[in-house]
């Protein structure tokens, strides 16, 4: 505990140091590792300079560490596969991914981010129409996690200021299509993982793209009617109740799609480099 927290005020103490925004951002995504690895109950290995590693552990986790036995499918079944797609230096026990390059220092623009924002309302909105038109996905609709309504409205506020509108790239387009063509089982592992890395990293990484090109302002992309923790705990438990009734070959099919969603999630952050 002592080492985490001597890494995330590391962190926060490069981030506040009046240097270029890409080694601020380097410096953000070192914060985000240790950060999501924390809430799956990972160690982190030490982490040297303002360079990181973009890994699993930064797209997605599973609840909070907890002296409490983990109990229900998401935080048991879900949450091993996860923790597989660690570095052994993340998690020492539970990683089998070897050390990635460290990753290329970040540059976004305002164009770029506004490319993230159109693609993240083409991938929200398709799983928005899925939940919505299968009623075995009913627990969770309206869970106040929907993102679709908050970036239509951020898209517009930026064009309205000048910023060029933008076509949703293959890359968003072939996500979305591939995500309606899923089974139900399957298509509840990028449901959660996905809204679950924009609470957590995607959080931290929207407010250094704030501080950066919008001179503070934070988007209504990052914004919750409520306390998030507790929507996205909600959905959790619903998520828990829904694999209850379905059978072993139907759970190992939700859980065969963890590296897939991680992967889905972070192939859209592309345009923010």
């Amino acid at each position: 505990a002592e080492h985490l927290r001597a890494l995330l005020v590391s962190g926060l103490n490069r981030c506040r140091h009046p240097t270029k925004f890409p080694v601020k951002m380097a410096a953000l995504v070192t914060l985000c590792v240790a950060a999501a690895a924390m809430q799956g109950g990972a160690r982190v290995a030490p982490l040297r300079g303002v360079r990181s590693h973009v890994t699993a552990s930064a797209m997605g986790g599973h609840g909070a560490a907890s002296k409490e036995p983990a109990v229900g499918f998401v935080q048991t079944e879900m949450r091993k596969a996860a923790m597989k797609l660690h570095t052994r230096e993340q998690a020492p026990k539970e990683g089998e991914q070897k050390s990635q390059t460290p990753m290329k220092q970040w540059a976004p623009t305002r164009a770029g981010y506004m490319q993230f924002l159109v693609d993240s309302q083409v991938v929200y909105g398709a799983m928005e129409e899925i939940v919505s038109a299968r009623p075995e996905l009913s627990l969770l609709r309206s869970t106040g996690l929907e993102r679709t309504t908050p970036l239509k409205l951020d898209i517009a506020l930026l064009i309205s200021e000048g910023c060029e509108a933008a076509t949703p790239t293959a890359i968003a387009t072939d996500y979305a299509s591939m995500l309606k063509t899923l089974p139900t089982p399957a298509f509840v592992c990028h449901f959660y993982n996905y809204y679950f890395a924009h609470t957590a990293g995607g959080r931290m990484i929207g407010k250094q793209l704030s501080d950066a090109l919008l001179e503070g302002r934070v988007l209504d992309f990052y914004k919750w009617d409520g306390d998030v923790k507790e929507l996205l705990g909600a959905a959790r438990k619903h998520i828990d109740d829904m694999a209850e009734a379905w059978t072993p070959e139907q759970r190992s099919e939700c859980v065969e799609q963890t590296a897939a969603s991680f992967k889905g999630a972070g192939s859209l952050m592309a345009s923010l480099r």
